[in-house]
């Protein structure tokens, strides 16, 4: 049984965020701020990082940035899962995320899966297989949203087949189709970075958005097959 309908939560997704537009600014806010240090040194990093490959040590600063960033990557994406599945009420725009144990299964989750999907690519020296493996772990993604419920962890989601596919196509091969497709229109208009910039930041938020939906959706499939 298909439990996620692709046209139907894409559009959701973007009608979540109409419809919540002033909300998803409010919780924005700080992390936007506390990221800005970071964003603003971007264009630094590919010195930044062949110098850390050549030996050299990223500046001390670099690292209060990025820990900063990471924060507020946290921040704004377990109140936009908290904003979709609780509503408005659920989140308060301008205070951070103090909870220690989720912050820290956050952070876990999020090096779990990033590690694991690539180290093999390392290992093998295979891109192609680093899309293999992330299809293979897509349904541990929707532990992002129950961590920002305080729901527990679960590690086998017993997804059908298509399920899956669609869960995977939702979060990982249709932000990427769209970010090529803009990327191209923006290089033929010549509104390649601000263009591309601005689809970065919808995709982003649209992500987030769809993947709570995923989670709505996968619970209340296994709650009806599950009575």
């Amino acid at each position: 049984m298909n439990a996620l309908p692709i046209n139907k939560i894409f559009l959701a997704g973007f009608a979540f965020a109409l419809t919540h537009w002033k909300k998803i600014i409010e919780i924005s806010v700080f992390p936007l701020l506390i990221s800005l240090p970071f964003l603003m040194v971007v264009p630094e990093l590919l010195g930044l990082m062949e110098q850390l490959f050549s030996g050299g040590e990223l500046p001390e600063y670099m690292m209060i940035y990025l820990v900063l960033f990471f924060y507020g990557y946290i921040t704004l994406s377990i109140n936009m899962y908290r904003l979709v599945m609780l509503g408005e009420q659920s989140v308060s725009g301008f205070m951070p995320v103090l909870d220690v144990n989720k912050i820290i299964r956050f952070i876990g989750l999020t090096f779990f899966v990033g590690l694991i999907t690539v180290i093999p690519v390392v290992i093998t020296k295979m891109p192609l297989l680093q899309l293999v493996v992330t299809f293979l772990i897509i349904p541990i993604t929707l532990n992002f949203v129950a961590i920002a419920l305080d729901q527990p962890a679960k590690y086998k989601w017993n997804l059908s087949f298509t399920t899956h596919m669609n869960l995977f196509f939702l979060q990982v091969i249709l932000p990427a189709l769209v970010g090529m497709l803009f990327a191209a229109l923006a290089n033929i208009i010549g509104l390649g970075p601000i263009l591309g910039w601005v689809v970065k930041v919808v995709l982003f938020y649209w992500t987030l958005v769809t993947l709570a939906l995923c989670y709505q959706l996968v619970q209340a499939n296994n709650s009806s097959q599950n009575p």
